[in-house]
């Protein structure tokens, strides 16, 4: 593997991306490179490109609610930026302490609130990249309302870096609330979490994030008794208070409910991300289903053995399985059953020996002719693209 060169300067990116462009060298780009067993296995590069020390804070208005970063800067850090102006982005990303903001735009990943607040699609205004040809192609702007070219960024986002290497990155910001507190009602009986949720869903106040941890997965954040539901609430004392009130009022018999503390969160946002350090052969399995199928998630993963994390607001699932062999086994399972299932990160067996995701011909089609446009060389992150591109 060739040593990483780190520009600091978006010039100098966009140089070095050209000269192995015109090269014909293929390229292996990247941020902190945090989340390579997620995507398609890598194939060996010529050469490697970071933007970790592309991490200037370009613009930021607090009043406005818009801030501008290169791509290279760490989440934390501009999460920390944002805090000291009691304002925050809800993406609450895996591997939150060491990805940068372009590697969260690359891999398209989120967090439990993105019940609430949506997906970085949902938060970025405008963004910066670089093509294989040097080219710097830019998309959106600074003001919340532009749309002027935002299908651009929207595109990049989730491609891997298999179109291009972002280097600036503008969103829109939120005011931290002013309290928040997380209740957490758990039990054995599945069906009894089940009407809660349900309850919880179709009430007048509606939660931050809402996300059902199975029996396994519950156990592995400190949560012992069964099945849990993690319930975000926040806004003012009062209305915090009066969540309290009545969501603990919703509970059925047979469920306890308890306030817990916050950082029971940063377990289950780091619950995909934490997986394959404990289960280095194995894999986890993103599951997109409807509302009506959640128990039956629940109840295909406790037949499975899976730990289980599911952002039980709008069916996106994370299943982990321990070994090749299960994980090709629970994939098969998920497929059979009708519910979207996708290899989400794995270890480099699992990632080879399995089919990532299945894309429709005509899809994947589609997919190809952006790539030749964007990089007709197929010199950028090979593979990455679940293995597609």
């Amino acid at each position: 593997m060739p040593e990483a060169v780190a520009p600091s300067e978006i010039e100098g990116l966009r140089e070095r991306l050209a000269e192995a462009g015109a090269a014909g060298e293929s390229i292996e780009v990247g941020g902190a490179f945090s989340k390579r067993a997620m995507g398609g296995p890598i194939e060996a590069a010529d050469v490697m490109i970071s933007t970790r020390n592309l991490n200037r804070l370009l613009a930021y208005e607090p009043a406005d609610l818009t801030i501008s970063v290169e791509a290279g800067m760490s989440y934390k850090e501009l999460s920390a930026t944002l805090a000291a102006n009691n304002q925050f982005l809800p993406l609450d990303p895996p591997f939150g302490d060491d990805a940068t903001v372009g590697g969260v735009l690359a891999t398209n990943t989120s967090g439990p609130r993105r019940r609430r607040y949506g997906t970085a699609r949902d938060m970025l205004i405008g963004l910066q990249f670089a093509t294989v040809e040097g080219k710097l192609v830019k998309s959106g702007g600074m003001v919340v309302k532009n749309v002027t070219g935002l299908d651009m960024g929207k595109l990049i986002i989730g491609s891997y870096g298999t179109l291009g290497a972002m280097v600036t990155a503008n969103f829109k910001v939120f005011p931290s609330p002013e309290q928040s507190a997380t209740l957490a009602f758990v039990s054995s009986d599945v069906n009894a979490l089940l009407e809660l949720r349900r309850s919880i869903l179709q009430g007048i106040l509606q939660p931050v994030a809402i996300d059902w941890l199975n029996e396994f997965a519950a156990d592995g954040v400190g949560l012992a008794g069964g099945h849990a539901l993690l319930v975000e609430v926040s806004g003012s004392p009062a209305t915090v208070e009066r969540y309290r009130r009545d969501l603990t009022a919703l509970g059925p018999a047979g469920v306890s409910v308890d306030e817990i503390d916050g950082a029971v969160w940063v377990g289950v946002r780091e619950f995909a991300a934490r997986a394959l350090t404990t289960r280095p052969t194995g894999a986890v399995i993103r599951v997109a289903t409807t509302a009506t199928r959640i128990g039956e998630l629940v109840r295909t993963a406790g037949e499975l053995s899976a730990p289980a994390v599911i952002r039980a607001g709008n069916g996106v699932a994370y299943l982990v399985f321990d070994e090749l062999e299960t994980a090709r086994a629970g994939l098969a399972r998920l497929r059979n059953d009708g519910f979207l299932a996708v290899v989400e990160s794995g270890s480099d067996a699992v990632r080879r020996e399995l089919e990532l995701w299945r894309a429709p011909e005509t899809e994947l089609g589609v997919m190809r002719r952006i790539k030749a446009d964007f990089d007709p060389g197929n010199l950028l992150n090979r593979g990455r693209l679940f293995g597609l591109l």
